[in-house]
């Protein structure tokens, strides 16, 4: 074996190249590795969605908008006769106390 410090330029890097290829690591990946990696990526490159995104994509499926719709057509239907209601009560007070009292100014 020669020396380092010999002038030889070929045979250092011939010695070069075998410390090099000795120090690698030749270890197998396991089955699936590339997939794995892939998916990560793929992942990583998806948007995250917003709040909004993920209501108006839960709202948006049919039984769940038929449902809401329905929800919101019964609440309205409710909400307009117990309005209603309160409205002719106000209103045939306000006539009952007119017909008492002449002087009460009408609507």
């Amino acid at each position: 074996m020669k020396p380092m410090n010999s002038n030889d330029p070929q045979a250092e890097e011939i010695r070069l190249q075998s410390l090099v290829k000795g120090a690698r690591p030749s270890a197998e990946l396991p089955p699936g590795f590339q997939n794995r990696v892939w998916q990560r990526i793929d992942r990583l490159e998806r948007p995250v969605p917003g709040l909004v995104d993920l209501l108006a994509s839960w709202w948006l499926r049919p039984r769940i908008a038929l449902t809401t719709l329905a929800l919101a057509a019964v609440m309205a239907v409710g909400l307009g006769a117990a309005r209603g209601s309160r409205m002719g009560d106000e209103t045939a007070r306000h006539r009952y106390l007119v017909k008492v009292d002449p002087n009460l100014s009408p609507r």
